[in-house]
């Protein structure tokens, strides 16, 4: 098994030695910076902080000015000028203005959090694809060299009438396909090139680029799955925005039940009339308005049902959360599992099956039929296995995802 990681690796170095390297860390840290969908989702954070800001603004006053006119133009006695200054005072509308303002900002922080979490896990799944894809483009190039060595060997061998012309058209046209194998995985491998500049939100020079790593130095631990189940509960800034919903319908409830008492209006004001020039009146008022509409209580019970179904969602939230939790669970041990059953046996004992069917067709002692299912064979069981790697490590990843767990610097 070591033989075969270390083959893959020394033929991908060397058909991408000019390339330029991005190791992990270089990697995520320039998804962090420069992922043009995340600075977008960022931004909503400034949108909220904004509106905190803005709902701590106090009742504007009202200035009026009126002036009148009898058209008495002989005396002008008739002429008059008012000035009046008022403002409306509410009674707690302004402080659950802020309070809901703040739970909208924490909401938005918990779903950029959610955002940012699903988006590290989404990047980190497109760096372990263009590993596999590197690695498999590795053993491909390693079996086209092989077949086209092989066909032109027994061209050789039918120039001297050791083998049929049957057979040695067989082993050119077993030799093409391999090498359009050998296409298909380059073609794959630039694909995930460019799965890598969308994440890092630039395509400039990314053809050249090459990550650092292999999928089979990724090791890990598993915990029993109620420890994870725990971690979700706790660092899921899904359930965190859920809970976020919850303390927002509860703060609308109380902003609209203080915007239903009575307001008061408090105005003060001065009155000139040319008829009587020695006096100025002074006007101080007051104005409360009889809020009939609050006998209608549909509000009332739609801003109830409203908590009602946010706290539902996050019970609902909650039961997801540890649903996803255990499938991605099962899903990393099966993957466990299956990375240790070919490195026990399966293998090294078809490499070893693929050498001697090698060495027993240069021979001439089997024929190319069965030496060539030998080696579709082999190549079937490095493809899974380099499979089976990539899925044990994308499902460490996808159970990170589903505990909370973001890590950007590893």
């Amino acid at each position: 098994m070591k033989r075969y990681l270390t083959t893959i690796v020394l033929i991908a170095t060397t058909l991408l030695c000019a390339a330029q390297q991005l190791t992990y860390q270089q990697y995520i840290s320039s998804v962090t910076k420069n992922n043009t969908a995340l600075i977008a989702q960022r931004m909503d954070i400034e949108i909220a902080q904004a509106s905190v800001k803005s709902s701590k603004v106090y009742n504007d006053p009202t200035l009026s000015v009126e002036y009148g006119n009898n058209e008495d133009w002989e005396t002008e006695l008739g002429q008059s000028f008012a000035a009046q200054l008022s403002r409306t005072f509410t009674f707690g509308v302004r402080r659950a203005g802020i309070r809901l303002a703040e739970k909208e900002l924490e909401a938005a922080t918990a779903v950029f959090n959610n955002y940012a979490r699903n988006l590290y896990a989404d990047a980190t799944t497109a760096y372990l694809q263009h590993l596999r894809a590197k690695a498999l483009l590795a053993t491909a190039a390693q079996r086209d060299t092989f077949m086209t060595e092989l066909a032109h060997s027994d061209s050789l061998r039918f120039q001297r009438g050791e083998i049929s012309k049957t057979v040695w058209l067989e082993t050119r046209l077993a030799a093409g396909l391999v090498h359009n194998q050998r296409l298909e995985a380059e073609t794959e491998y630039k694909n995930t090139k460019y799965a890598l500049g969308y994440y890092t939100g630039n395509y400039d020079g990314i053809e050249q680029t090459t990550v650092e790593g292999t999928l089979g130095t990724i090791e890990s631990i598993l915990q029993p799955v109620d420890y994870y189940i725990e971690q979700a509960f706790t660092n899921r800034s899904d359930l965190a925005a859920a809970t976020s919903n919850v303390e927002i319908a509860q703060a609308e409830k109380k902003l609209n039940s203080a915007r239903r008492r009575i307001d008061l209006q408090l105005s003060i004001g001065a009155e000139y009339n040319d008829a009587d020039p020695q006096f100025t009146k002074l006007k101080v008022g007051a104005a409360i308005p009889i809020k009939f509409s609050n006998l209608n209580n549909g509000a009332r019970i739609r801003e109830q049902a409203v908590v009602e179904k946010r706290q539902q969602e996050l019970l609902d939230t909650r039961l997801q959360i540890q649903n996803e939790v255990m499938q991605a669970y099962n899903e990393c041990k099966t993957a466990q599992r299956q990375v240790e059953n070919f490195e026990n046996s399966m293998v090294n004992e078809t490499a070893e099956l693929l050498y001697s069917k090698r060495k027993a067709y240069r021979m001439g002692e089997i024929s190319f039929i069965e030496f060539i299912e030998t080696e579709r064979s082999d190549n079937i069981m490095n493809e899974e296995y380099i499979n089976a790697l990539f899925n044990k490590a994308a499902s460490l990843v996808e159970l990170q995802r589903c505990t909370g767990i973001t890590k950007t610097e590893e």
